[in-house]
C-alpha cells in the first residue's frame, strides 16, 4: 500500500464537559462528550509518511464515536526532533499526546516527570508485554504502541532456495554453506550497502537474540560496566559473524546504498541474501511491485546451536500522555480505543504490518506480505527478544563506522570488539552511568 503524507486536518473545538467514571475504568466504553474535545499530538515527520492515512481514520473514528478530535503538529525527524520534544516538556509546552520513540530513547526523556502512569489501566492488559518492557522504567509502564512491531534478520530470495533445494539455516555454518552453493550457480551469497553505514549494523545488532539466549544478564552487567562485547564470547561472536560477510559480498558492497540495493536484489545472478529488517517488504512493494516483495522472505540470525533459533525485535513508536495536559481522561479514551480490537481494526485497515502486532488478539490481516505473515510463530511461541538498544541506552555513537571498518576487514572482529566497548565507554561516561568513570 502507497502511503500518503497526513496534513493538520483538524480544528479547535469547545472545551471538555465531562470526564470518565473512576481513572482506572474502561474510559472508552462510557463516554461520548457532549462538546467536542480537542487533544494535540506531536509526532515526527516520518511516522506520518508511513502511518498518516491510519491515523487519519483512526481519528474520524474517534470524532464519531466519542467527540474526541485530533490536532496534529509535526517535528522534524532525528535529533533535532528529539530535542524539541525535551525542550517543550522543559518549558511546560507539551502536547496533549505525544508519539516518539520506546526504549532507551524514551528514558533519556525523564518519563516519570512528564508522563502519565498507565501502569495499572485496565486497557494495558491489551499490550503484550514485550512491548510493555520497551516503555516500562523503575517498574511503571508509560506508552503503548502505535503500529506493528519490526524485526531485523536475513532477507533472503524463496525462488533460489527453491531451485537449489535449500534449507532456512539453524546454525551460522550451515548459513556460509547456503552463500557458498549459491555462488556455486552463479549468484551473489550477500548484499552489502556499506554505501548507507547505517545498514551495516544489521547482523551485529540483529545477533542480540543469541547473545541474550547464552548471557540473560548481559544488558544489564553491560550497563554497568561489568560485561564487554571483546570479553564476552557469545557478544565477541556478532562480530565474528560480521567479519565473515565481506568475500561473500557484492564487489561494491562499499559505495552500494541501501536503494541501490533493492535494485540489485532484482538483478540477474543478484544477491540471494541481504541483512536486513521486515520493512524489507514494505519498501521493496512501494519501490518496485508487490510481487517483487513476495519473491522475498527472512529469517532469524542463525545462532552456533540449532536449538536457538528466533528473533530480535525492535519495538515501534509509543503514544504518551502529557501529565500537564487538561485534557487526560478525553487523552485516555483516545489512547484505550486504539489499542482495542474495534480501534486497531480501524487502523489495520490503512497501515500495512512490517511484523505482528502487539496488542493481545489482534492478528496480522490475510492480505500481509507472506514473509512477514511467516514472522507470526516466532511471537507466538516465545522465539523473540528485544533489541540491546531496548534494554539499555549505551549504545557507542560510532557502531556504524566500526561495522564497516569489520566488514571491510580494516578492523578483525576482536579488534571491531574492542574499539566499540571503548566507543560504549564514552557514551557511558556522558551519560554518568556508575562502573564506567
Amino acid at each position: 500500500m502507497k502511503k500518503k503524507q497526513l496534513a493538520v486536518w483538524m480544528a479547535a473545538a469547545a472545551a471538555l464537559t465531562g470526564v470518565c467514571g473512576g481513572t482506572m475504568s474502561a474510559c472508552a466504553e462510557e463516554t461520548y462528550y457532549d462538546e467536542t474535545v480537542t487533544l494535540t499530538l506531536l509526532v515526527d515527520q516520518g511516522w506520518l509518511d508511513t502511518y498518516g492515512e491510519a491515523l487519519e481514520a483512526l481519528s474520524d473514528a474517534a470524532l464519531e464515536k466519542y467527540n474526541i478530535e485530533i490536532d496534529l503538529e509535526n517535528k522534524t525527524n532525528g535529533s533535532d526532533g528529539d530535542n524539541l520534544v525535551k525542550t517543550r516538556l522543559a518549558a511546560g509546552e507539551m502536547t496533549d499526546l505525544l508519539i516518539f520513540n520506546s526504549g532507551a530513547q524514551l528514558t533519556a526523556l525523564n518519563p516519570a516527570e512528564y508522563f502519565v502512569d498507565l501502569t495499572d489501566y485496565d486497557f494495558m492488559d491489551n499490550v503484550q508485554e514485550i512491548f510493555k518492557e520497551s516503555v516500562t522504567i523503575d517498574g511503571k509502564v508509560y506508552g503503548t504502541p502505535v503500529s506493528s512491531s519490526n524485526v531485523a534478520g536475513i532477507v533472503y530470495n524463496k525462488q533460489v532456495y527453491e531451485d537449489l533445494g535449500l534449507e532456512i539455516p539453524k546454525t551460522w555454518d550451515e548459513f556460509l554453506s547456503n552463500m557458498e552453493a549459491c555462488e556455486a550457480a552463479g549468484y551473489t551469497g550477500i548484499m552489502g550497502t556499506c554505501g548507507d553505514a547505517w545498514s551495516s549494523q544489521y547482523t551485529f545488532l540483529a545477533d542480540y537474540y543469541n547473545v541474550a539466549a547464552a548471557e540473560p544478564d548481559f544488558a544489564a552487567e553491560f550497563e554497568a560496566g561489568t560485561a564487554k562485547f571483546a570479553t564476552t564470547p557469545a557478544a565477541l561472536r556478532s562480530w565474528e559473524k560480521l567479519s565473515d560477510l565481506q568475500n561473500h559480498m557484492n564487489s561494491d558492497y562499499m559505495a552500494t546504498t541501501v536503494t541501490d540495493g533493492f535494485d540489485k536484489m532484482l538483478e540477474e545472478n543478484a544477491p540471494v541474501h541481504w541483512p536486513m529488517t521486515s520493512q524489507f517488504f514494505s519498501y521493496m512493494d512501494s519501490l518496485s511491485s508487490r510481487e517483487d516483495a513476495e519473491m522475498f522472505g527472512i529469517f532469524p540470525i542463525p545462532s552456533d546451536d540449532e536449538s536457538v533459533n528466533g528473533f530480535t525485535v525492535w519495538m515501534p513508536n509509543g503514544l504518551y500522555i502529557n501529565n500537564d495536559s487538561e485534557n487526560v481522561e478525553a487523552a485516555l479514551t483516545f489512547m484505550e480505543f486504539w489499542v482495542s480490537e474495534e480501534g486497531m481494526d480501524v487502523f489495520k485497515e490503512h497501515a500495512q504490518a512490517d511484523g505482528p502486532y502487539l496488542i493481545e488478539g489482534v492478528e496480522l490481516p490475510e492480505d500481509s506480505y507472506e514473509g512477514v505473515l511467516e514472522l507470526q510463530s516466532y511471537f507466538d511461541e516465545g522465539k523473540t527478544g528485544l533489541a540491546l538498544e531496548f534494554l539499555t541506552a549505551l549504545k557507542g555513537a560510532s557502531c556504524d563506522q566500526i561495522c564497516v571498518e569489520c566488514i571491510s576487514g580494516a578492523m578483525t572482529a576482536e579488534e571491531a570488539a574492542q574499539v566499540y566497548d571503548e566507543d560504549c565507554e564514552k557514551m557511558a561516561q556522558q551519560l554518568g552511568l556508575e562502573g564506567w568513570e
